[in-house]
């Protein structure tokens, strides 16, 4: 069976008591690489971002923090004007030795951390530490352990995890424990982008399927209140004549419709895959073309992107599975127009937060597990176990595509609740008339004296 089922289902039932629970806005968070003094990137948004992570927080040689010059009082203050949360990520931009030395020096490292969010007046961080393998996971999870120890109380601590669609447990995404990891942390941002990427073969960069894969595979060891899914404002190209050429260099969003104009673009959408595909064909005699301030050589090159139906197809994945939010990278490398729609797409469906104590009344916990009894009833209790998750997802993801089935599944669980609210009003009617019987019939006089008599004789 799939997760959609679980998730259907879950929606099905919630939506009986859906008084008991609190819907609110997602996370949408930025990542702005670079400079911070551009703050028309921020405000360009219109309030579709309520999180930004610049890019403030390095690593030296030895693994100690390297305080960037782009964290400033001014930036801070000046998002914290604007209602923002600022989560600076700390990076190691896939230095695998400056990963692992940092890791390994988590008291010290910690320690500096943690006196930088206090003399920033920060919410928070965000631990972006990629490119290390399976023999650093232990001491990728007891870093951020430490330095969860030492947050001030309040403060975020996020962290960036590979995409795993396949459920890896070697390379770089086996260096990432998902379940301790979302424990220990506020929550977990996952990079589902580079599903193709720099020497690769030419596809899309984040497809639907690649994304959805991710989540999934997440979600049989972290809850969706702690999962932010990332959505990528850049996309790819390859050199179609050219073998010598490094294949899968990334291009920002924002270009990709002038390059199309300018050199005699090609455009094909799938709507299905969730990306687009563009062949442009360069000339530099007739028009130069430069990407990220290099020229291409001429020739024909291939460009896999997003367009604004494909993101939005990104934050329908998010609403699907009621995640916590989005995150995209990188702030102003998407064409302004995004932010007309980001904000509504993103909270398109009212997010229901898991809570450890729900207060509600008695008929409404009778409700719920007569409604579960039901759910169980149809031969699927096994998907209300937590310890049947991890085989569910893993048929999820092989079976992805039967949405005929999930519908056809509701509709006969909802025929079911239906036909059995009927009896269950039926035989409540038909209780009310025997009552009535007996008192028009003088058998019971006193019928809440009756009920006292039986309470007192049963205890």
């Amino acid at each position: 069976m799939r997760i959609g089922k679980v998730f259907a289902i879950s929606m099905l039932i919630l939506f009986v008591f859906a008084g008991s629970v609190m819907a609110e806005d997602r996370v949408s968070l930025g990542f702005l690489y670079g400079s911070t003094e551009n703050l028309d990137l921020i405000d360009r948004t219109n309030g579709a971002i309520n999180q930004v992570a610049p890019t403030c927080l390095d690593l030296d040689e030895k693994g100690n923090l390297d305080l960037t010059s782009n964290l400033t009082h001014t930036f801070v203050e000046k998002m914290h004007e604007r209602g923002l949360i600022v989560t600076p990520f700390l990076s190691n931009h896939w230095a695998r030795q400056k990963g692992r030395r940092a890791i390994n020096n988590a008291e010290k490292l910690s320690d500096q951390i943690v006196k930088v969010i206090n003399d920033y007046d920060l919410d928070g961080i965000n631990v972006d530490i990629e490119n290390l393998t399976e023999d650093d996971r232990d001491d990728l999870t007891n870093f951020v352990q430490v330095l969860r120890n030492k947050m001030p109380e309040g403060k975020l601590l996020t962290v960036c995890v590979a995409a795993n669609p396949t459920g890896r447990e070697d390379g770089w995404q086996g260096s990432y424990d998902y379940e301790k990891l979302g424990e220990i942390s506020d929550y977990i941002f996952i990079m589902t982008y580079d599903e193709h990427s720099v020497g690769s073969p030419e596809g899309p960069v984040a497809s639907n399927e690649f994304v959805e894969n991710s989540i999934i595979y997440a979600l049989q060891y972290v809850s969706k209140d702690k999962i932010v899914m990332g959505i990528p404002f850049y996309g790819r190209y390859w050199a179609n004549d050219n073998e010598d050429y490094l294949a899968g260099q990334a291009v920002v969003i924002g270009a990709v419709p002038t390059l199309i104009s300018k050199h005699k673009g090609i455009v094909e959408y799938y709507k299905d895959v969730g990306e687009t595909k563009a062949t442009i064909t360069v000339n530099n005699e007739l028009v130069e073309c430069k990407i990220n301030g290099e020229q291409l050589p001429d020739g024909t090159y291939t460009i896999w992107y997003q367009t604004n139906d494909d993101i939005k197809s990104k934050l329908a994945i998010v609403n699907k599975y009621d995640l916590l939010g989005c995150g995209v990278w990188a702030l102003g490398q998407e064409k302004a127009e995004v932010w007309k729609y980001f904000y509504d797409e993103l909270n398109k469906t009212p997010r229901v937060a898991e809570t450890e104590e729900q207060e509600v009344e008695e008929t409404e916990v009778k409700d719920f597990e007569y409604y579960a009894a039901i759910v169980r009833s149809a031969g699927i209790e096994s998907e209300f176990e937590k310890n049947m998750k991890k085989t569910i997802c893993k048929k999820a993801i092989e079976k992805n595509n039967l949405e005929r089935e999930d519908k056809l599944m509701i509709n006969n669980i909802s025929l079911r609740i239906k036909n059995s609210n009927e009896v269950r009003f039926n035989e409540k009617e038909n209780r009310k008339e025997d009552r009535k019987s007996s008192y028009d019939a003088g058998i019971v006089t006193d019928f809440k004296k009756v009920r006292r008599t039986k309470l007192e004789k049963h205890y």
